[in-house]
Formats: structure tokens, sequence, C-alpha cells
């Protein structure tokens, strides 16, 4: 199924829930990106932003684009990464450039809306460095941000044995494009974050961490070094028996945080 075909289904399927989804396109830098959004309820000028990890789709948040309490509370949006949903299959390991695409969305969105809107970016594991750059370039007004298990410390960013072996070319080759992008984009994580680590401290905007003391694919380490090199405004959640997955498996965690924090 091509990308315009699953989209369509998928703005189908949301419809028979009742929910009306759109599949927006915005074109930056001769490159199309696309999101998903959902209006709230009523009118509003505040907008959830979701960003997805490495591999990740838009719609792995559609838990949180169905939510009836959160629709209540906001418009809610959620973009396909540049190499996954946008551009597919070309990856892309520059934090900053894929930073360019949200802000493209953002901007995009405060035209749709027909007024500026606030902002409230959420990105998940290597979606949270992304969504943590993208308040630095960012003209729009976000007022406030929450990592969920990010991966920012390129010292702490591991090569697990699975990903070095999916880098066999025997291996690759089979792969789906999707996972060959996520193993491109794995590889280049570390040399990637090493070049925006200096910057984490110029983030202004007040801020949240939330990670699983069990994450085996994201250490949990990242918690003290978001802490140790912050210097806007920011609260932490230790989940103590939760893994890198507890978006998706435990999603009551997010929306609480949500619903408290708008």
């Amino acid at each position: 199924m091509n990308l315009e075909k699953e989209w369509k289904s998928l703005e189908k399927s949301y419809k028979k829930e009742g929910i009306s989804m759109k599949v927006n396109h915005v074109e930056e830098n001769s490159i199309m990106i696309n999101y998903l959004s959902v209006k709230a309820s009523e009118e509003t000028n505040l907008t959830f932003v979701f960003i997805h990890g490495a591999p990740g789709r838009a719609n792995d948040f559609s838990k949180y684009l169905q939510h009836p309490q959160l629709r209540e509370r906001a418009n809610i949006l959620s973009i396909e990464r540049l190499g996954y949903g946008s551009n597919h299959g070309v990856e892309e390991d520059s934090i900053a450039i894929q930073a360019e695409a949200i802000e493209a969305v953002l901007q995009d969105w405060d035209r749709v809306s027909h007024q500026k809107q606030e902002y409230i970016l959420i990105g998940h594991s290597y979606g949270g460095p992304i969504a943590a750059y993208s308040t630095l370039v960012s003209k729009c007004t976000i007022k406030y941000l929450i990592l969920l298990a990010p991966a920012m410390s390129a010292d702490l960013e591991p090569m697990k044995w699975y990903s070095r072996w999916a880098q066999a070319k025997i291996i690759y080759k089979i792969l789906p494009t999707s996972f060959q992008v996520a193993t491109d984009e794995k590889a280049n994580h570390k040399k990637a974050l090493k070049l925006v680590e200096e910057e984490w401290k110029l983030v202004k905007v007040p801020s949240m961490i939330v990670h699983g003391k069990k994450d085996g694919i994201v250490p949990f380490e990242n918690m003290k070094f978001v802490r140790q090199n912050w210097e806007a405004p920011l609260d932490s959640l230790i989940l103590e028996d939760k893994g890198h997955i507890f978006p998706f498996t435990d999603s009551d965690i997010v929306v609480d945080l949500l619903l408290d924090k708008s």
C-alpha cells in the first residue's frame, strides 16, 4: 500500500470511530512533510504535537489523537518524521533539519487554524532531542516541552547487537524500508547528538522529562544528563517499573501529564 492510500484508509478508520482526522501536507525545502491532525471539540488556540522515535509513524500516537479528554482540551497533531512517513525511505540524521520539518508543520497549522497557536511538544525516544531542538529554532509559540524516554546524550547512546546485525548487507536488504531508515539513523545518532549537545542549555521552554528505570533501549541515565544540562525550568518523573514504550502501554501517564500541564 502506498502512503496516499494508507492515509486515506487511516482517515476512514478514524471516521468509523466518530473522529474527524485529516492527513495534512506542507512542503519545506522541496520535501513534502505529512502530519495527522484532529481538531479540538471546541475552538482553541492550544495544540499538542507528538513526535515519534526510530522507527515510528505518526499513527503510533492514535490513542492520543482519539482520546476524548485530550480532544476537549486541545487540537492534536502527530508528525510523520523525515525518512518515515515524510520523504519516505530517505534517512535524515541531522537533528536541525528534522527540527526544521517540525517548524514547517507548526507554521502550517497556524495557517490552517486561522489563529496563532500555543504548542506543547511531546517527543518520544529520538523524537525527544528533535522536539527539544525545535524549541530553539521555532518562531511559533511553544509553551511546554515533554520528553518521554528521550535519547539526549551522545555518550549514553548505545549501539545494540541487533542494530549492528541489521547493518549487515544481507540482512539490511530484506528489512522493511522504515527499519532500514531506523538502522541508518541509529548508526548516526551518536554523531548527530554530539553536534547539538552544547545547545541544550539554551532551551528556555519549561520542560518535563519522564523516563522508566527499566528502559532497555534508551538508558535511564539520560534523566541525569538532562538535569545537568538544562537551564530552563525542568520537572522530572521517574517511572520505577516501566520500560521504553510506556507511552503506548500506559498512555494514561502521558494523558494525565498533558491535562495537568495544559
